[in-house]
């Protein structure tokens, strides 16, 4: 506290140099703030933390430019701030990884996310008259957290040599120099008198060897692997110099890795990985198709600073080769380009087929990547196997081989997993059980909200018509529900099987007979539809949402559908009985 109360209360060393005015005094500067500035500082307010007020970034931007712009041309009118824009809460940063002292730390001020808005405002119209330079930084130098690296050419032998001397002095201190082995970080990377000391692909394969080693449930080793390690690596890709044979063996190290750890067949879909997982992936970064991309994204944004001598030096050939990879199988020009293409790869592929209506209700998805405990580390492993149709079947085991042999349990089907989850009848039992469980799960939410519910065997219907799953009510309306967990995309949309609900169900007799037990109310039909992957229909969720039903029970429908699907194929492998009607008439002493 001492240090800190020294270096943060030291008065300013006095600026005695006469100032030179440039220009006239520039008005402008105080002129009301208009609602087109306020709305781009917002647009260009990115996700930071609160300051002393507690006031965060996604409050700021729900209030809207029109509020911002009357606090700001208020503080501008009284030509002095609030207090709560000149307080400021400091955390101290440490400079390396086991600092041992104060003043290896580097204290940052974090102030009000209001105070930053109406400064960025302010800097941007005093960048109109007063421009700085791209180059331009203030800094001080302290010999203490310096050294230096010398390089030394031998032009006989046609060698280059490292002095590790130290010849440098400054304030009259010597700058120690760095030895041989060691090296500093410059940028996020480390260099030492070889150059870049590690690649990518070993920093990679370290990290990696970690995760792994860790105590970790698989949900969350692909949550760190996406929102630690791959940033990491995609940084140090990015801006260090790299091969597209790099790339691709980075690309094949993280796959094999998931492979491992999820236990998925050598088999599993490359798409399965890359594509976002609201579009049925795992969405885990792609450095071949990213790098590129980005490398290429930097070298334009170096062409467009106002600096001139940075934009001359990006039109170089040697920088911009530096900037471009030899070889580049995709081209993407931003991120949405990136997600189609991976998501028609998956498409096109006969496992991932059935999760092209995945994208329909996204949020629904979240589950496969945010690493919550939501489901034990091999449930999570077993649903993503359902989910991308790579569950051990026969059909599966014989692509490629001999013609796909039929279900073993006498259903003269195919034994797929779209059979085995919607057809065979081994899991006839267990396919009823998902559905109860996903009545019961809907009922129990709604009624939860305050509507009247009456299950399927609490009433009676007219002779000949089935009873439908669910009837719900208050004093205005009544809902006649039925659940349907229906095969994937390859049978027909899940639209489709949501129709033929509400068609089968709309029904005169139905209607009178509902009417004695939950009242008068308006009735209506609605069809509650899944398919065996864990995709919910768009307006089953639209649904669910206006009923009130909130985003995470929303969610936890879905995966009790999976976790349905997995106990369903689970209880295949397990029963060997065969329907013997099916295979040839014959009973079952024979």
């Amino acid at each position: 506290m001492e240090y800190w109360k020294r270096v943060l209360g030291r008065e300013s060393d006095p600026d005695g140099r006469p100032v030179k005015p440039l220009r006239e005094p520039a008005v402008e500067i105080e002129e009301p703030i208009s609602l087109a500035e306020c709305k781009k500082a917002l647009r260009d307010l990115k996700q930071t933390a609160s300051g002393p007020d507690g006031v965060s970034w996604n409050s700021v931007k729900s209030l809207g430019p029109g509020w911002l712009q009357y606090l700001f041309n208020s503080i501008l009118a009284c030509g002095y701030p609030t207090k709560s824009f000149k307080n400021s809460r400091t955390v101290l940063i440490p400079k390396t990884e086991k600092p041992s002292d104060p003043g290896e730390f580097r204290p940052l001020a974090i102030a009000s996310v209001f105070g930053r808005v109406f400064h960025r405002i302010l800097a941007s119209r005093l960048g109109v008259w007063a421009p700085l330079g791209a180059s331009q930084r203030a800094f001080q130098v302290n010999p203490a957290k310096c050294s230096t690296l010398a390089i030394i050419w031998d032009g006989k032998n046609k060698r280059w040599l490292h002095d590790a001397k130290g010849q440098f002095k400054f304030r009259g201190s010597t700058l120690p120099a760095l030895g041989v082995e060691e090296s500093y970080k410059y940028l996020g990377l480390q260099y030492g008198s070889k150059g870049k000391l590690k690649t990518g692909l070993e920093l990679l394969k370290g990290m990696l060897r970690e995760l792994k080693e860790a105590p970790l449930k698989p949900q969350q080793r692909v949550f760190l692997l996406r929102t630690n390690i791959l940033p990491k690596i995609m940084y140090y890709l990015v801006n260090g110099r790299v091969h597209q044979y790099t790339l691709r063996e980075c690309d094949k190290c993280v796959r094999r890795f998931l492979r491992e750890v999820l236990h998925l067949p050598h088999d599993t879909p490359v798409s399965a990985f890359h594509a976002c997982a609201k579009d049925g992936g795992l969405d885990i970064d792609c450095f071949e198709s990213l790098v590129p991309m980005y490398k290429w994204q930097k070298l334009v944004s170096l062409e467009e600073v106002p600096d001139n001598l940075v934009r001359d030096l990006s039109q170089l050939p040697a920088i911009r080769k530096r900037f471009q990879l030899k070889g580049a199988q995709t081209s993407f020009n931003n991120r949405a380009e990136y997600r189609v293409f991976w998501k028609n790869k998956l498409l096109d592929n006969l496992d991932g087929f059935g999760l092209g209506e995945a994208a329909d209700v996204p949020q629904v998805h979240s589950w496969v990547t945010d690493g919550s405990s939501l489901l034990t580390g091999e449930m999570y492993i077993k649903c993503l196997k359902i989910r991308w149709n790579v569950w051990p079947t026969a059909a599966r085991a014989s692509r490629g081989r001999r013609q796909a042999p039929l279900c073993d349990a006498g259903c003269r089907q195919i034994e797929g997993l779209g059979h085995i989850l919607q057809q065979c009848n081994r899991t006839w039992d267990k396919r009823g059980a998902r559905h109860d469980r996903i009545v019961e799960f809907v009922g129990s939410q709604v009624e939860r909200l305050g509507f009247n519910v009456i299950k399927e065997k609490s009433f009676a219907t007219p002779r000949g018509h089935r009873r439908p799953d669910l009837i719900i009510y208050n004093k205005d309306r009544v809902w006649i529900a039925d659940v349907t967990i229906c095969a994937d995309r390859g049978a027909g949309p899940m639209a489709l099987a949501r129709d033929n609900k509400i068609k089968y169900y709309t029904d005169d007799d139905l209607a009178t007979e509902v009417a004695k037990v939950a009242g008068p109310g308006a009735q209506s039909v609605v069809g509650l539809v899944w398919n065996w992957r864990g995709c919910c229909e768009k307006k089953t969720d639209e649904w669910l949402k206006k009923m009130g039903v909130p985003i995470e029970s929303r969610r936890l429908a879905s995966v009790r559908v999976l976790e349905g699907s997995v106990w369903c194929a689970e209880v295949f492998r397990k029963r060997t009985g065969i329907n013997f009607a099916q295979v040839g008439g014959r009973n079952r002493s024979e």
